[in-house]
């Protein structure tokens, strides 16, 4: 009966053991940095497209809405970019914007939102 026990207890831990380095080996691969990524240009004929950064996305919007990014830090880029799009949305809806903030804004337009669901 001690045998039968001790096989059983010697086989959990056996199985805990694995089980607990088998996601630390699988992270450990090889690591590939940005630079390396944005060497390879061609993979078997295809090209890859380069790994774009948070602010590359926000310029290419603000550019695209308008917005003058030129000495900009990024935070400021993005609230004038997500204002620009609150701005677009409302008028798409309808609201005025005259005299109006941010945050009422979204919440007219959210108010809009759920009307023209509600009707469909």
């Amino acid at each position: 009966m001690k045998k039968k026990t001790m096989s059983y207890v010697m086989s959990g831990a056996l199985s805990i053991g694995i089980l607990g380095s088998a996601p630390s080996m699988t992270a450990a691969g090889p690591a590939t940095t940005k630079a390396e990524m944005m060497s390879y240009k061609y993979k078997e004929g295809q090209q890859i497209k380069p790994i774009k950064d948070f602010s590359d996305v926000m310029r290419e919007q603000a550019e695209a809405l308008g917005i003058h990014s030129e000495n900009k830090d990024i935070e400021t880029l993005a609230k004038e970019v997500r204002e620009a799009k609150v701005q677009q949305q409302a008028a798409a809806f309808g609201i005025n914007t005259a005299n109006k903030d941010f945050h009422t804004l979204k919440q007219e337009i959210r108010k809009a939102q759920q009307s023209l669901n509600e009707k469909r």
